[in-house]
C-alpha cells in the first residue's frame, strides 16, 4: 500500500510538472531614445486576434501604468468582460508598461518636499512630460505598427499613475481618447495639477474626451495628508468636472482603501466609459437592426467609429438561431459579413444557410 501511494504521488507531481504554465500576454523590450533606457512592456491581445477563422479586426488599446501589478488585473477583466453575450466593453489590446522609477515617470513637477533628515523625499520626481513623450512618440508607434489598432486609446493609472492620467488630460488632452484615474495623487506638490485644472477649465474647452475617477475610503482618524488626498479628489470631481464638456463620471468606494480600490474601480471604469455599447440582446431577436443602431449611436456619443467584434456577432447569431428566429439570424449574418467580408466562418455560415 505504501509503495502504491508513493507511485500515485510521484505520478501526480509528474503531471504537475508537465503542465504548460498559464501566462497572460507576451513581453517585449523596446529601447527608448527619449528616456535613454530600455522599457519592458506586456501585451495581451484579444482572445481571437490570431484565429484564422476570424477576419483581421482592429481593436482599441488600453495603456496600463504600473504594469508590473495592474496589467494582469486589466487583462483578466478584459477577458472576462468580452467572453459572453452581454458585453459592457469592447475587446481591447492591453498594454502594460512596467516600472523603472514611477516617481520620476508619473510626477509632473520637481518636488522640494524634504524628509526628516533634510533630504529630498522625491529626488527623481518631475519626469511626466518626458514619459508622456515616450508613450506618444515611441510606444504608440511601436504598438500601432506591430498590432491591428483602431486608434482609440485609453490610459489607466492608479495613485501616481492616476495623477499622470489627470495631468495628461488637463495639459495634453489629445494624447488619449479616454482616461481612468484611480484614487489619483492630486495632493502632489501643493495640489499643482488640481490648480492647473482650475485655470485650464476656465479658458480651454476639452471635447470628445472621457474620464473616470475612483475615490477610495480614508478612515476618519487617518493622517491629515491622507484626508487631504481624498478631499482634493472629491473637490476635483464635484466642483471642477461639472464645469467642463468632458464626458466624466466618478465613484466613491467606501469599502475599499487606496491599495485595494483598483480591483472594483478598473471594472467600473470600463463600464462607465463604454456605457451604451452593450447590446439589448433580448430585443435584438425581434429587431436585428438594433445591433447596427446601438453601435451607430455609441459612435456618435464617443465621436469615434466603433464596430461590433466578430466574436460578439457570432454569439448574437447563435442566440437568435437558438430561439428559432431564422429570418433575423440571416439578417444579422448579412450585416456581419458587411463588416467582416473576409471571415472564413461567416462565409461558411452563409454558404450553409442556402
Amino acid at each position: 500500500m505504501k509503495n502504491l501511494l508513493s507511485v500515485i504521488i510521484t505520478f501526480f507531481f509528474s503531471l504537475l510538472h508537465a503542465q504548460t504554465p498559464y501566462t497572460i500576454g507576451d513581453t517585449y523590450t523596446i529601447h527608448s531614445n527619449i528616456l535613454n533606457e530600455d522599457r519592458i512592456i506586456d501585451v495581451q491581445l484579444p482572445q481571437n486576434y490570431s484565429n484564422q477563422d476570424f477576419a483581421k479586426g482592429k481593436y482599441p488599446v488600453v495603456y496600463v501604468l504600473d504594469g508590473d501589478t495592474n496589467f494582469s488585473l486589466v487583462g483578466s477583466l478584459e477577458r472576462f468582460s468580452t467572453k459572453f453575450l452581454f458585453r459592457s466593453q469592447p475587446e481591447m489590446i492591453v498594454v502594460g508598461i512596467r516600472n523603472i522609477d514611477r516617481t520620476k515617470d508619473y510626477t509632473p513637477t520637481k518636488s522640494l518636499t524634504k524628509s526628516k533628515d533634510n533630504k529630498l523625499q522625491y529626488e527623481t520626481s518631475g519626469g511626466a512630460d518626458n514619459f508622456l513623450n515616450f508613450i506618444n512618440n515611441e510606444l504608440k508607434p511601436f504598438i500601432n505598427k506591430k498590432f491591428r489598432t483602431t486608434g482609440f486609446n485609453i490610459i489607466h493609472g492608479h495613485s501616481f499613475g492616476g495623477l499622470f492620467a489627470v495631468y495628461t488630460l488637463v495639459n495634453h488632452p489629445d494624447s488619449f481618447n479616454a482616461y481612468i484615474a484611480i484614487d489619483p495623487s492630486l495632493w502632489w506638490d501643493n495640489k499643482i495639477v488640481f490648480k492647473q485644472a482650475q485655470e485650464k477649465f476656465k479658458t480651454t474647452t476639452i471635447q470628445n474626451k472621457s474620464l473616470y475617477v475612483a475615490l477610495a475610503h480614508e478612515k476618519p482618524d487617518a493622517q491629515k495628508d491622507r484626508l487631504e488626498h481624498g478631499n482634493t479628489i472629491r473637490k476635483f470631481c464635484e466642483e471642477l468636472l461639472p464645469t467642463t464638456q468632458i464626458y466624466s463620471s466618478w465613484k466613491y468606494y467606501p469599502d475599499y482603501n487606496h491599495g485595494s480600490v483598483p480591483i472594483p474601480a478598473s471594472y467600473d471604469a470600463m463600464v462607465a466609459l463604454f456605457k451604451g455599447i452593450e447590446l439589448p440582446i433580448r430585443d435584438i431577436s425581434q429587431k436585428p437592426e438594433l445591433v447596427q443602431e446601438t453601435y451607430v449611436n455609441f459612435s456618435k456619443k464617443m465621436n469615434y467609429t466603433f464596430l461590433p467584434e466578430e466574436s460578439l456577432l457570432l454569439e448574437v447569431i447563435k442566440y437568435t438561431k437558438r430561439i428559432n428566429q431564422e429570418e433575423n439570424t440571416s439578417k444579422i449574418l448579412d450585416y456581419s459579413l458587411k463588416i467582416y467580408p473576409d471571415s472564413k466562418q461567416l462565409k461558411t455560415m452563409k454558404k450553409n444557410e442556402k
